[in-house]
């Protein structure tokens, strides 16, 4: 199998292993599971180049960027997956979603069709700056590229898979300044990682759409840009030694990071996702995690 395909196996073993250990996440890591088992077929059918168009076999020309929007090719391969991906939801997910699903089931691909052409992020409105970010009064509040709804989880879910394909083909090069936007995409990250470099570590971000990977400052908030140590907390617990949540005091905005040189076996958008309790009491203490996972819906 190739090697990129072999990442989302990473994800099934990890979010198995989590419920395990992790018993009060244990509902939300397995319908990940589930989720993530549905995109990788789906992203292991585009990668086999066995569309009956041939627009993305092996041949195929590497995008550079994210297109700016899902044409008739795109979505004609991509609506034949609608239906069994409702189906897996109806059978899957929790009650409210499922429920959500099972009335989508009952309307036509063409609104299936409509519902992925605007939740494509290039159809979304453009935030205030060119950064990814808007600003409400003094501070600096993250927004992501799909909203926290139902609409949103289904299509940013079933889209995810395809923008990892086209992201995994891409030439993408590393921008001159280190910014905390996807430079495939332009999505937020989900999740900050630190990886062994020399004696210490190097941080860098995972987006929350395609899932590309790129360096970013280890002293600084994606949401707001402060640089000013004490203006930057970080929050640990031993029940998640590897696990961490990186707050700005400034926007009052919040990541979570997974530490790698703690825990090499750690896949951060799975550990991520299973530390909930930190995500519970960084909400608590009155900090807005800067993305969240389409899963916590």
């Amino acid at each position: 199998m190739p090697a990129n395909s072999r990442k989302w196996d990473r994800r099934i073993q990890r979010a198995g292993e989590l419920s395990e250990t992790h018993p009060f996440a244990r509902e939300i890591l397995l319908f990940y599971r589930r989720l993530t088992g549905f995109q990788k077929n789906l992203y292991t059918q585009l990668l086999s180049g066995q569309s009956a168009t041939g627009k993305y076999g092996q041949d195929t020309h590497a995008t550079l960027s994210l297109p700016p929007a899902l044409d008739d090719v795109d979505l004609g391969l991509l609506l034949s997956r609608w239906p069994p991906f409702m189906d897996m939801l109806v059978g899957a997910a929790p009650a409210v979603l499922a429920g959500f699903a099972r009335g989508l089931e009952t309307q036509s691909l063409a609104a299936g069709a409509a519902l992925l052409r605007a939740a494509w992020p290039a159809n979304l409105p453009a935030t205030a700056d060119d950064a990814g970010t808007s600003f409400v009064g003094a501070q600096c509040v993250a927004t992501t590229r799909v909203g926290p709804t139902l609409e949103g989880f289904c299509a940013h879910a079933f889209l995810q898979p395809f923008a990892e394909f086209l992201a995994d083909r891409a030439e993408i090069s590393t921008p001159p300044v280190r910014r905390p936007i996807c430079p495939y995409c332009g999505s937020p990250p989900l999740v900050g990682v630190l990886r062994p470099e020399g004696e210490g570590a190097k941080r860098s971000l995972v987006c929350s759409f395609c899932r590309t990977e790129w360096d970013y400052l280890r002293i600084a908030c994606p949401a707001c840009d402060e640089r000013r140590e004490e203006k930057l907390c970080v929050y640990t617990t031993p029940k998640f030694e590897a696990v961490r949540v990186e707050a700005c005091t400034t926007c009052r905005a919040y990541t979570l990071t997974v530490d790698l040189t703690k825990d090499g076996l750690a896949v951060p958008e799975v550990d991520e996702l299973a530390a909930l309790p930190l995500t519970l009491w960084a909400d608590e203490q009155g900090y807005q995690k800067f993305t969240r996972s389409v899963v916590c819906v």
